[in-house]
């Protein structure tokens, strides 16, 4: 309906202008030729999926009326079908711009004080009034538009119709303005101001061009670096990642003097599920464990896989009652899931817990600690232990860690 109501206005307009159409001058076929030129070379994508083409399609209005613009348009619409293969957006383009340059038109006809040959500030005023007229209608009905067809909010902010505005300013008020003088002048300065617009018609091409490459360069670079800390099998984060993280988390919390807990969580039953079932069920059950971590963890907690069947959870400003307690937790949580792979198979866990700073002060230490934890559940036959504060000889007697950084 939005399409449409806008279709219907602009054909109103071509219907009224298309008798003035044998009137105008031969000049009138130049600016027909650049519009045409713009919709098969000078296409512009801009955010939201926005284009632009780059079409002298002011100067003909300010030259000959507002009746000069909307043949324009339909003459061009076919380019727009070609190019989006969308109808309703090409219905759109035809109604929308026909509308705005020729309000565009009748506004410049209304503040015209003198000829065009003649130079005036208020003369400047008209065509900036008219030219930010044009583009900021035609703009916000496009961006409308595109909202009603994706429903991406984004297209109706603020900042980007303003970003955009000023872009769609500089494609379209300069170079028109420029052709409308040049065409004043004689026809060796219409040349002339025909050579300008395309040059400046390609480096606005190669410069949006350049800009959207570089921002899928970017989100490339962020994805790729994405992958290179998170484990595929689990989507959890990687050995490489806890290893970053832990060095950035202690230093904070030493600041703020607030505990951190670490838990270690060997998954040990894992190994009885690759026998018995097979590794693809091994896999599930990994990933079994990762949705019980994502499903029980804060937001503010980390999980990671940091070895085989190996995970550590960081749990920012936690002390060891409240880590042990989610150890618990998560021990019984994994116990109740089920594999559907293997109804019978049991995801049996073993936890150890250690908080910074009482049971470690640098990261090599609290892993050590929460390590050492592991083994004492494992020796105790229990599940779940913590860390007890470590003395000088019981950390050089500590097995090395296969988890230490």
């Amino acid at each position: 309906m939005y399409t449409l109501a806008w279709t219907a206005a602009g054909s109103v307009l071509l219907w009224r202008s298309l008798p003035e159409v044998p009137r105008l001058p031969p000049e009138y076929l130049l600016f027909a030729a650049l519009s045409v030129a713009g919709h098969l070379f000078f296409v512009l994508e801009l955010p939201g999926d926005m284009r632009l083409s780059l079409q002298a399609i002011l100067a003909p209005v300010w030259l000959y009326g507002w009746r000069a613009g909307p043949p324009l348009f339909f003459l061009t619409a076919p380019l727009v079908l070609r190019n989006s293969r969308d109808p309703l957006r090409t219905l759109l383009y035809f109604g929308n711009g026909s509308v705005w340059v020729a309000a565009a038109g009748a506004l410049f006809e209304w503040m015209r004080p003198a000829p065009l040959d003649s130079f005036t500030w208020a003369g400047v005023a008209a065509l900036l009034l008219s030219g930010c007229t044009f583009v900021a209608g035609n703009l916000v009905t496009a961006a409308v538009g595109r909202y009603l067809a994706t429903g991406d909010l984004r297209l109706l902010r603020t900042r980007f119709l303003a970003q955009s505005a000023l872009f769609v300013f500089a494609g379209y008020v300069p170079l028109a303005s420029l052709l409308l003088l040049a065409l004043h002048t004689g026809p060796a300065a219409a040349f002339l101001a025909v050579g300008v617009w395309l040059l400046t018609a390609v480096a606005l091409k190669g410069l949006v061009e350049t800009h959207r490459h570089n921002e899928r360069l970017q989100e490339a670079l962020r994805e790729l670096e994405r992958l290179a800390i998170t484990d595929p099998l689990t989507g959890l984060w990687n050995r490489r990642h806890f290893v970053q993280v832990m060095a950035g988390e202690l230093p904070r919390h030493a600041r703020t003097g607030r505990s951190l807990s670490l838990l270690v969580v060997d998954l040990r039953s894992l190994k009885h599920i690759n026998d018995a079932y097979g590794h693809e069920t091994g896999d599930r059950a990994l990933q079994l464990a990762a949705e019980v971590f994502r499903q029980r963890l804060r937001a503010s907690d980390l999980a990671f896989r940091i070895g085989g069947d190996e995970f550590a959870l960081l749990l920012p400003e936690t002390g060891t009652a409240g880590a042990l307690s989610l150890a618990r937790d998560l021990v019984l949580l994994l116990a109740a899931s089920v594999l559907d792979e293997a109804p019978t198979a049991r995801l049996d866990a073993t936890v150890g817990v250690a908080t910074y700073p009482e049971h470690g002060q640098d990261p090599d230490s609290l892993v050590a600690a929460a390590d050492a934890a592991l083994y004492r559940a494992r020796e105790q036959g229990t599940s779940v232990a913590a860390a007890a504060e470590p003395s000088l000889r019981e950390l050089q007697d500590l097995p090395d860690s296969p988890h230490g950084l």
